[in-house]
């Protein structure tokens, strides 16, 4: 019986790889049931509480004033929905659904690299060296984030795309940037591969895939009225109210972000280099994808290990390019005996490989509660998102509204479209002379950066 063979052979690298994410998320999701739960952060009480809002009336970007696509609220609303207006029962399936997301995310990112090296080694590499960075494992319980859900629904539509379903591949993508902003270098890659691998006929049913999720979406805002605001917000003030930073802090956020996983990096940009100038006809996308999103954390956004999440899966797929090449074989053999000498010396140089990176991702749990220090100014980065070289009229203490784990809590629907209160909110309310107290957010700002300039 061939076939089945075959199949094991396949799925090797998963027998390895799905038993470790199993550990890590469960041991991530134990330890928060029993440290935090049920505490939740803001960016989770957040997106929790507009996905009930929305089922109690509330219009996201009209009633809420938020810089994040939709794609996130539409998910919390049905789990809303589910939870039946049980606040407990909804923070429970946020979070169940988050692990769920994430772990399966380090398996596709596997898969991925597995389609692309058919190589187990490169493949189990890859998975490993999205656990180099723990918070993946640590945060996701906490509830939904936006990047969680960008990365899932992005590496989805590689896997997708590398599976010649381009209709597909571009749906997913187009909600992976419905999710987060910068999930739409997935989109823009996914077209490239379908053209690549199914010529003009490809592109085009890709593109058509993204057109009608976007269009679903915008005609579901243009019918509440929402529209105009969700593209100031979503765009234009995620484009002009942004945190100030230098190259160098984000240079250093980011050594923050992976810690002794930075070994990794080098590793990762030589993937990328013999991808792009040995391979570039077939996997030109993967420096592409690394390339665009490396510019995301040095000079668009990087508040914190989550904004991270899209380019560590490019750098894992690099990692898996490098790891193909360093446990490929080098001289072809001339007799059985050297065949299996040759056979031997990859499986075992397979076998360093992939310990070494495991050893990175218990580094990586012992950089995070070893180093206090660095970590305490990354969570800070993360919560406040808010340099000390700027300053600004207005703070969000200046507004009259509860924290918002009392809003979610307490199932308030506040009087205000701003009560998140996040610093690029509060930046974008000076540099349009908006008001804490505006009741909706429901068109084009008057003026922007008026009396108030980033520096």
């Amino acid at each position: 019986m061939v076939p089945q063979p075959r199949l094991r052979d396949r799925i090797d690298w998963l027998v390895v790889l799905g038993p470790i994410v199993a550990v890590c998320f469960a041991a991530g999701l134990g330890r928060h049931l029993l440290v935090a739960w049920p505490a939740l952060a803001t960016d989770p009480a957040f997106f929790q509480h507009t996905g009930w809002y929305v089922l109690e009336g509330g219009v996201p970007y009209v009633d809420v004033w938020d810089v994040n696509p939709p794609v996130p609220f539409g998910i919390t609303a049905v789990l809303a929905a589910l939870s039946g207006g049980d606040m407990l029962v909804l923070h429970a399936l946020g979070t169940t659904l988050t692990v769920l997301v994430a772990a399966v995310s380090v398996l596709l990112v596997g898969w991925v690299a597995y389609l692309v090296t058919e190589t187990d080694a490169a493949a189990v590499a890859a998975g490993l060296t999205m656990l180099v960075v723990p918070e993946l494992f640590l945060l996701s319980p906490e509830g939904v984030r936006a990047q969680f859900y960008a990365l899932f629904f992005g590496v989805l539509a590689l896997a997708l795309a590398l599976r010649d379903r381009p209709f597909l591949s571009g749906a997913i993508a187009a909600l992976s940037a419905g999710s987060w902003q910068l999930g739409g270098v997935f989109a823009l890659l996914i077209v490239g591969m379908a053209s690549q691998r199914s010529g003009r006929r490809g592109a085009l049913s890709a593109v058509a895939g993204g057109g009608v999720v976007t269009g679903l979406v915008v005609l579901a805002f243009a019918a509440a009225g929402a529209l105009v605001p969700l593209f100031v917000q979503t765009v234009v003030a995620t484009l002009t109210a942004g945190s100030s930073y230098t190259v160098a802090e984000r240079v250093y956020t980011i050594l923050l972000v992976f810690g002794y996983g930075s070994l990794l990096l080098p590793v990762a940009l030589y993937g990328w280099a013999y991808a792009g100038i040995r391979d570039v006809r077939e996997r030109w996308w993967i420096p592409a994808g690394g390339l665009l999103l490396a510019a995301q954390v040095l000079f668009v956004d990087l508040d914190g290990s989550t904004d991270a999440f899209l380019w560590l899966a490019f750098v894992a797929l690099g990692v898996a390019v490098a790891v193909e090449r360093v446990t490929a074989g080098g001289s072809v053999p001339t007799d059985r005996r050297s065949d299996d000498a040759s056979r031997s010396i990859r499986r075992w140089t397979a076998v360093a490989v992939v310990a070494v990176i495991a050893l990175l991702v218990l580094s990586g749990l012992a950089w995070h509660f070893g180093s206090p220090t660095s970590q305490s100014t990354l969570q800070t980065r993360q919560a406040v998102a808010e340099p000390e070289s700027e300053s600004l009229p207005i703070t969000p203490d200046d507004a009259d509204v509860p924290s918002m784990q009392t809003i979610y809590w307490e199932q308030i629907k506040p009087e205000t479209c701003h009560y998140r209160l996040s610093w690029n909110e509060v930046r974008w309310i000076a540099m349009t002379d908006d008001r804490l107290d505006r009741r909706q957010c429901d068109g084009w700002p008057r003026r922007i950066d008026s009396g108030y300039r980033s520096h």
